[in-house]
């Protein structure tokens, strides 16, 4: 798994309290006021204001499983990496947890299975629209996704929980990291 901060708004907390500031009719351009306001505007539930401000990630080397709960954050835009057009058949995978040394031997020859009989019907002629079809949802996928902070903060609430599959968790936590190095008064570690 990978992600990857490609851009951000500049000064985020800043330019939130600034945004905010017009809400309260106390407009200013001081920084430190700016930064004060936005961590008020969190503390208080006034998370409209966090629309203000927008990241944009790469999120590359997660299953396909994995991309299919986080393109269920209906806030966040998505832009995935196509099994329709691309070739798959030397696509990495993400492996599960075992248990055990069958589940491991298991798993392992249904994918290599899986994988034999795609690029066996790719040979043959079929489309790779509908090859893919006998693809493994652990073959790795990337996306670009883009939001503004107060849909990063949905996502994060609901996905950086105990009670969240590990994979997607694992993304949540990363994307948190990130947005905290930034925005720490928004996104607290």
């Amino acid at each position: 798994m990978k992600i990857e901060l490609l851009q951000a708004t500049p000064n985020p907390e800043i330019f939130i309290g600034q945004m905010a500031g017009i809400c309260y009719g106390k407009e200013t351009t001081d920084n430190e006021t700016c930064i004060k306001r936005a961590a008020h505007c969190v503390e208080k539930g006034h998370l409209s204001t966090l629309r203000f401000a927008h990241a944009t990630f790469r999120v590359s080397g997660i299953s396909r499983v994995c991309s299919h709960q986080l393109v269920r954050s209906k806030h966040l835009d998505f832009l995935q990496r196509s099994q329709r057009y691309c070739n798959d058949s030397k696509a990495s995978i993400v492996e599960p947890k075992f248990d055990n040394d069958q589940q491991v031997g298991d798993f392992h020859y249904a994918i290599s299975k899986s994988f034999e009989m795609y690029r066996n019907l790719i040979e043959s002629g079929m489309k790779k629209e509908d090859a893919r079809l006998i693809l493994p949802q652990c073959t790795t996928t990337e996306l670009i996704v883009v939001g503004n902070f107060q849909a990063w903060l949905d996502f994060i609430n609901l996905r950086d929980t105990k009670e969240a599959q590990w994979e997607i968790r694992a993304v949540a936590q990363e994307i948190k990291t990130q947005l905290s190095s930034i925005a720490p008064n928004v996104f607290k570690s």
